[in-house]
């Protein structure tokens, strides 16, 4: 399988996990030891505190989360992409809004066969 195929696929489990608002499950599809950087300039480590901040995104009312594969290249056990992503929300105000970026991730096939999320990096564009 294509290596932007492959990285469609996880990013669609991904959206899926993440749109019915599972933050656990969200966690779920990143590795034990997974670091993720959400363009603020902080760095997380490990599922519990990705689950966290996936939880605080849901509990303030991020939905309709998708990301588009720009491009995604495969070597082995390893596979990396660059895409965009969008999300939709409410501002301060309750207004709706929309906010996107682009996203750098690193998936690593684990023992069991499973692709998981090792590094993910994204920004947030006005």
């Amino acid at each position: 399988m294509p290596a932007s195929e492959l990285a469609k696929q996880l990013n669609d489990k991904w959206n899926a996990t993440f749109n019915r608002g599972d933050a656990a499950g969200v966690a779920g599809l990143y590795a034990d030891d997974a670091v993720l950087s959400p363009g603020n300039g902080e760095t997380l480590k490990g599922r519990d505190a990705i689950q966290g901040l996936f939880q605080s995104f849901m509990d303030n009312g991020v939905h309709d989360h998708s990301i588009d594969v720009i491009e995604a290249h495969q070597s082995g056990d390893v596979l990396y992409e660059v895409a965009k992503w969008q999300a939709h929300g409410k501002d301060e105000n309750g207004n709706p809004v929309s906010f996107g970026g682009v996203l750098v991730n690193t998936f690593r096939k684990n023992a069991e066969g499973q692709w998981r999320s090792h590094l993910h990096v994204w920004n947030a564009g006005s």
